[in-house]
């Protein structure tokens, strides 16, 4: 299931960004020095991480509001503005998260659900500007039922019921019952 949200995030990217990205893939965690080293090879880019998520659920079934993260990074030589804004030659950050934002929102995950736009944070810091790149996170949440951990079909066949029953007041004995239930013949 939280494989199927990813990659429905990564297709609808890879739509709507076509050509203007080297790569659209998906991202291991969160947006680190080591995530950026790996990344400069292949700026532009988008990348996609699932970013965690906190219950939601009662007792009778688990849920979640999950969190996904589209970082759009790009890079220019010619300062930080060109990362931003682009210019005729390569595309800026703003270009790609003006069509990935309402590409992602309300995105329907089929038997899952939709997504819808959390947040759009500019991760600018020192070490990002000195590889000369820029990283915008958009950041989308999703409530996710989960499956029962245990299917009535997993269950063995129901053969034999017993119980204890309480009938009357304290001085009075209990009950006993014991039934074989018929099974079906296998052919």
């Amino acid at each position: 299931m939280l494989a199927k949200i990813e990659d429905a995030i990564i297709e609808r990217c890879k739509l709507v960004l076509a050509d203007r990205v080297k790569t659209v893939e998906d991202l291991p965690g969160k947006w680190n020095q080591k995530t950026l080293r790996a990344a400069l090879r292949k700026v532009p880019g988008v990348f996609v991480a699932w970013g965690g998520a906190r219950g939601d659920g009662d007792l009778a079934q688990p849920a979640t509001q999950n969190r996904y993260v589209v970082y759009v990074v790009t890079g220019h030589a010619s300062g930080e503005r060109e990362r931003r804004r682009g210019n005729t030659r390569q595309v800026g950050a703003y270009e790609l998260l003006e069509r990935v934002v309402p590409a992602v929102h309300a995105l329907s995950v089929p038997d899952v659900g939709s997504l819808t736009l959390e947040s759009i944070d500019n991760l600018y810091a020192d070490h990002f500007d000195k590889e000369g790149v820029v990283v915008y996170a958009a950041a989308f949440r999703l409530k996710v039922l989960w499956p029962a951990a245990l299917s009535v079909n997993d269950l063995a066949p129901f053969e034999l019921y017993t119980g204890t029953h309480r009938i009357g007041g304290n001085d009075d004995p209990d009950a006993e019952s014991r039934v074989e239930l018929p099974q079906p013949q296998e052919d």
